[in-house]
């Protein structure tokens, strides 16, 4: 008698059983900037997410989150990533998540990044006064990497709920684009990591002016309630305004509810 074969677990499936880790990173504040929303962000999320059960995801979802704050260093920077990664995998009983942030003072929305280069051309000194300028970051790497997360689909969702969001194609040419393809190429070498996601963040002020501006009839009514006075409240709630931007973009990725692509590593003649 032939066995039945049973048929493979969806990734939603293997999530629904599987506890979650996140390991979330911001950054110090650099360039003369008071301080850096990133690490505030960062500093202050709370430890454990429990997510109500939305997309392909069946059940409610506990997300375990451990928080990194970075030095905006290019060496430096990457040794304390990389050890935080390290202790991740270790710490972790299922599937791990790396989501990067930094800041991006000009821009108005949150910029979900799709790649990065392997390229530094640092336009000031990072936090321990080294300015690399036009050099590969890695010489047996690949040019490009992107990340394996259906961007588009993810800024569509995040746009939706409330959180002016965008696509950037790549995130500079700064430490946030160098520790980004560090953690891209360490995770092309082990394989244990899920995705990898870095996202530029405006400075809150503008954020809370820029998510008003884009409300719609359409925007969820807890998210317009709180729109009413943001832009007028202290730096204290536009952060938690900005933090929960950050956990709607975590939340769609443990449900399933954006798709991977295929892990693409990208040369350029």
């Amino acid at each position: 008698m032939v066995k039945k074969q049973k048929t493979p677990k969806k990734r939603s499936d293997f999530y629904d059983e599987m506890p979650i880790t996140v390991l979330l990173t911001g950054f110090d504040a650099f360039a003369g900037n008071k301080h850096n929303p990133s690490q505030l962000v960062v500093e202050s999320f709370p430890d454990i997410l429990k997510s109500k059960a939305r997309g392909q995801s069946k059940h409610a979802k506990e997300i375990h989150i451990l928080k990194q704050v970075l030095p905006t260093a290019g060496v430096k920077g990457w040794k304390v990533l990389k050890k935080a990664i390290d202790s991740t995998l270790d710490l972790a009983e299922g599937p791990v998540i790396v989501i990067m942030l930094g800041l991006a003072a000009v821009r108005e929305t949150i910029s979900l990044e799709r790649l990065a280069l392997n390229f530094r051309d640092y336009r000031v000194a990072d936090n321990n006064g080294e300015q690399r300028l036009e050099e590969t970051i890695e010489s047996k790497a690949p040019q490009l990497l992107r990340t394996n997360l259906d961007l588009r689909h993810l800024q569509e969702i995040v746009s939706a709920a409330g959180y002016p969001c965008d696509v950037s194609n790549h995130a500079g040419t700064f430490v946030c684009n160098e520790l980004y393809f560090r953690a891209l190429n360490y995770k092309r070498e082990l394989g244990d990591i899920e995705t990898i996601l870095f996202m530029h963040l405006p400075l809150e002020k503008v954020f809370a002016k820029t998510a008003k501006k884009a409300k719609t009839k359409d925007t969820p009514k807890s998210v317009s309630d709180i729109l009413k006075g943001l832009a007028k409240d202290g730096k204290k709630r536009q952060i938690e305004f900005m933090q929960q931007a950050v956990i709607e973009v975590i939340e769609n990725i443990v449900h399933g509810t954006v798709s991977y692509k295929e892990s693409r590593r990208i040369n350029v003649e």
